[in-house]
Parts: C-alpha cells; structure tokens; sequence
C-alpha cells in the first residue's frame, strides 16, 4: 500500500532507510566491485545477444560531464579485424619490453596481457569531445572530463559484466593512430578503452599481477588524505581505514549472504552450441517441424541445461520440504496444523500421492522438516533440518527473521547438492505445510502489486467465509510488516515460511549444478517467483509441470513468462504434477534421441512450395 505520509514530515532516518538498497542489492553491488578482475583467459562459449545489450544499456547509463554522453560502444566479432589488433598489441608488446631491465623482463614477456582472439568478443570504447558541441556545461575548467566521463562508463560496464558472470580484460599497449586506422575511427574521436570480453576459465581470489607477485596493493591508509594533500592525519577526523573492522559499517550479513551470492554466481547460460545441435536434429526428424509442439521445445532446453545435444534422465528425485505457518491459526485453512506432521509421516511410510507417482515416474522422494512445529518420530530416510517449529503467525508480525530465511535457503541448497553428488540429474520439487497458501498468496501479491482477492484461492478447499478471512490477514499481514517488493528476501522472511525460502535454495543449488527443476503448483512456483527475482538467470533452468486451480498461481506462471506442460486441475501439492511431468520430459529427450532423422531413414523430407 502506498504511504501517504508527506517527505517534508519524514526523520532522517526514515528518509535513509528509504534511500537504502535492500541487503541483497547492496551486498552484490559490492562483491561485483571487489570480485572484478582483469581478465586474460577465456573459454569461447558466446555471449548472449540479450545480455551484452543490457551490460551496455548499464554503460550507457553512466554519469558524464553535462550530461554529454561522449561514448560509443565499437563492437568486435569479425576474426580479421582481431587478428590485426594483436599484431599490433604484439608489437608494442615487445616494445614495452625494453623498457624493463631483467629479471623484469622475462617475467614481463612471460605473463598473458590480453585474451584478444580468445574472448568472443572485443569492445572498443571511445570518446566523442564533440558529441555536445563546443560548449559544453561544466567542462571549460577542467576538458578532460569528457574522458573521465567514458571511463564511468567503462567501469559501469565491467562490474555489470562482473554480476552476470562474465569477464573482461583491458588491452592497453596498443598505439591509438594505428587502432584508429583498422577501427576506421575519425581523427577526433579517441579510443579510451580496448576490452576483450566473454566467460573467463576462472576468476581469480587476487589480480594476477598481485598474484604473480608484480606489484601489491597498497594499503588503505596510504591513499587517504584529510583536509589537505599528504595530510594522512587530523585531529577532526577518525582514521577511517580503522573503521573496516568495525562491526557497525560492514554490510550484516549474518555470515549467509555471501556463500549464498556465491552459488548463485555459478549459475551459467544455458549451454548454446548443444542447444543448436538438439535444435539441428529436432529440425530432420521425421515429422513436420513443430509438431511436437512443446516435446520439441522442452527438449532444447534440456539439451542447453545439462550441456548434452541429447540428454537422458537416470537419476530423478522429488524433495518435499514441510513446514508450518503460525498463520494457520487463523482459520486459513479446512485443515488443522497437525496434519502437516501427519503427512510427513505418511511420505515416510510410502504411501501418499506423491510416493505412487514418484514409483511410476522411477524418482527417489526426499522429504526434509525444515519447520514442522512438532518433533517427528526418528526415519531413516526423513532430513532433519528444522530452522523452528512453524512461523510467527504474519498478521502478528514478520513470519521469520531475516537469518532464518537466510538459514533455509542455504539449508535447500545443501540439500539439493547432497543430492547432486549422489547423481541427481532431474528434480521435481514440492512441499508440505498447512497454511502455505496463504503465505504464498501474500509473497505472489507483495512482489506483483496484484490485489490479494486476485491471487488468493480456496487453497485445502475452505468455504467463503474462510476464503474472506485468508484475504483479511494477507491484507493485515501486507500492511502490518510492508516486506520491501525490491528485496524478495525481505518478502520471503516477513510473509513466507521456511519451506518456501527451503525451496528457493533447492532451485538455487539445482541451477548452479546443471541440473533441471520441474516446479510444481502454487507454492513451488511462489519459490520459483522469488528465485527469478533474485537471479534472473535461474529462470532458464525451470519447467513448469502444470497450472493448478489455484487463482495466484497462473499470475507467478505469467510473471516469470512459463508455459505449463499440463492442465488436470490439480491443487494437491507435495511435487505431485512436477513427477508427473517427468514422463514427457523422459518422451521429449527420448524423441529427440531415438527418433530417426530423414536421412536415417531414407525419407523424403518436405519441400518448400511458393
């Protein structure tokens, strides 16, 4: 709900909270700044269209000296062009190397200074000085600000490469009047930055030159100033390289954050060049193109995910994490807290909904108790990982702290590996709580902005009454804790529960793994909803099995732009259409394997006709 309290009328510290990027934004702000390398090395996997447009749009929007935005982007595929740029960096290479007496210059001749054939792309970023004309508001003292201007840009763009994994390498021996002639660059123009670009082989704990022992970087102290140049003291000024160790002015990450931030950094595009192959075969099977419909779709996904032109399925599983919601005490649900208890006993035992298809479908099931409020009887095959028992009821306050939905993301996450390292090469996903509905609907109508009415069912199949009182406390638990639709953590840790933010890890840690996630219903795709806000990247990773009956769960499906494979009017849960699911990923991956090709089977294919 939008505040209608007037700024003038605001404290200071209400305006700085309001001005405060979320935990997660800030916190991977400053790991782009401080895990940014200069990259030398590079693996030849393409950079997708879609994400050099936005590293560039991040460039673009780089501050500049009136605003004159001197820049241009001059980018580089053609392999004649490169191959003239490093004979020039050859070149001056070797002169520079005179500049060194030994042993310098042996290691200097030694070390790799640029990727330029390697990294699958080169940019060449230049600046205009008369991009705004001669006049230009606030550079007649100081001209040179126009370049300092395209290095803003520069840099916007290498830490935005930076969060989406990519490197980049500054080549800088290079003679501009010789650049300037093979770039085809106007005499005023001046090319500031040469930069190799691409997915690196690794990225470095230190910069190489640090690494190899070249130069170190000097300590805090020694570049700040105070009052006046090489003043490194002053009595009115507190030695602020002292404060880095202090606990009130680094980022509280409660120690989760980062490992968290650093799975997510795995998370890669999918796999091109088996996606072009799995795309090649599926255009000469022996059918008319598209026929398949969403088999033939499915399985390029497939293919790109797990790196395999035509990918198999061997080792599947469905992980269930259960939970209770302090908000099932409000009448949300027709079915009282304990049954959450009960239906993990009955997972155990083999015999509910999800154990029979998951027989059918050849999975393993994972059941986990992440925040049942009541304490299981010892099962071999039950993971105890409860964060605590059940959630704070949300029209109370924040369902959980926002270290525990910290804790269960990185819970889901150890669970999936553990997972992964047992062969895992398919996962479905479910839970078990009663009352998620209700925690699902405020997280979908939270970072949507839809009203509750428009994304609240009947969820167990409560009467009208019940379905009024369900909107009533999503609606007082949304105006009470007013989680932060930019942060989705902060939503998942006010509104949600731990079984959801549980599944958010497991989507998470899947991803990171190559590895294939089917959601299931509402309450997956809620996780998979907060996932995609997080990591955008993850959503190349999902399959949506089904849409269920549930109102708010068509709204996720559409936010996060996913088909479904089947509509059966399902509202069970516990991953039941996500294992259903996996027989047509099984017939997809298979039709594209063991289908024949024209070719294969002497068939003529189909002729084009004008």
């Amino acid at each position: 709900m939008e505040s209608t309290t007037n700024p003038a009328t605001k404290s200071t510290v209400q305006l700085q909270s309001e001005a405060l990027f979320p935990l997660a934004w800030r916190e991977g702000v400053y790991q782009a700044i401080y895990r940014r390398r200069d990259i030398r090395r590079f693996r030849p996997d393409p950079i997708p269209p879609a994400i050099l447009a936005r590293l560039l749009d991040a460039a673009h929007h780089a501050p500049s000296v009136g605003f004159m935005q001197p820049w241009t982007f001059l980018v580089i595929s053609e392999q004649q062009t490169r191959l003239r740029v490093q004979d020039l960096f050859e070149r001056e290479r070797l002169a520079a190397s005179h500049f060194f007496d030994e042993p310098e210059k042996s290691q200097y001749l030694s070390l790799k200074l640029a990727g330029i054939l390697d990294a699958p792309l080169n940019l060449c970023v230049t600046c205009d000085p008369m991009r705004a004309g001669p006049t230009v508001l606030g550079r007649n003292s100081i001209p040179e600000t126009d370049l300092y201007s395209t290095c803003c840009a520069i840099e916007n763009f290498w830490l935005a490469a930076r969060a989406e994994g990519l490197g980049v390498g500054w080549v800088s021996i290079l003679k501009l009047p010789q650049l300037r002639a093979i770039l085809g660059i106007p005499p005023h123009v001046i090319p500031v930055a040469y930069l190799c670009v691409g997915y690196p082989e690794a990225f470095s704990e230190q910069p190489e030159l640090e690494q190899v022992g070249w130069r170190a970087r000097l300590p805090l102290a020694s570049v700040i100033a105070y009052e006046r140049w090489g003043q490194t003291e002053h009595p009115a000024w507190i030695p602020l390289h002292t404060l880095l160790a202090s606990p009130s002015t680094t980022i509280q990450t409660s120690g989760s954050i980062t490992p968290l931030l650093a799975v997510a950094a795995r998370i890669q595009p999918l796999d091109t060049h088996a996606m072009q192959a799995a795309r090649t075969r599926q255009a000469n099977l022996t059918k008319p193109q598209g026929s398949l419909g969403l088999l033939e779709e499915v399985s390029i996904q497939l293919a790109g995910i797990t790196r395999k032109p035509c990918p198999r399925f061997s080792n599947k599983a469905v992980i269930i994490l259960a939970a209770d919601h302090g908000v099932a005490t409000e009448g949300v649900s027709a079915y009282p807290q304990a049954v959450t208890a009960q239906m993990v006993q009955n997972f155990l035992a083999g015999r509910a909904a999800i154990n029979v298809l998951a027989r059918q479908a050849g999975a393993r099931v994972v059941v986990a108790d992440v925040g049942v409020c009541s304490d299981l009887p010892t099962h071999p095959q039950l993971l105890r990982k409860k964060i605590g028992y059940g959630t704070r009821s949300m029209t109370q306050g924040a369902a959980m702290s926002q270290q525990d939905a910290l804790t269960a993301i990185m819970v889901g996450i150890e669970i999936v590996q553990n997972e992964v390292q047992r062969g895992l090469d398919l996962l479905a996903i479910g839970e078990m709580g009663i009352g998620n509905t209700t925690a699902a609907s405020a997280i979908v109508a939270a970072l949507t902005g839809r009203p509750v009415t428009e994304v609240t069912g009947r969820g167990t199949g409560i009467d009208e009454a019940g379905w009024k009182r369900k909107v009533a406390c999503i609606e007082q638990a949304l105006q009470l804790n007013r989680p932060n639709a930019a942060d989705p953590l902060d939503v998942v840790a006010k509104v949600g529960g731990y079984e959801i933010a549980g599944l958010v890890g497991v989507i998470l840690g899947a991803a990171s793994s190559q590895v294939p996630v089917i959601i299931d219903g509402f309450i997956a795709s809620t996780a998979a909803l907060i996932v995609t806000e997080l990591c955008p990247q993850v959503r190349s990773y999902l399959i949506a099995s089904h849409s269920s009956v549930e109102i708010g769960h068509q709204v996720v499906l559409e936010r996060m732009e996913l088909r479904p494979l089947l509509n059966l009017n399902l509202r069970l849960g516990e991953g039941t259409g996500a294992v259903l699911a996996m027989h047509l990923l099984d017939n997809a991956v298979t039709l594209l394997s063991d289908m024949a090709t024209f070719e294969e089977a002497g068939v003529a294919k189909q002729v084009a006709i004008s």
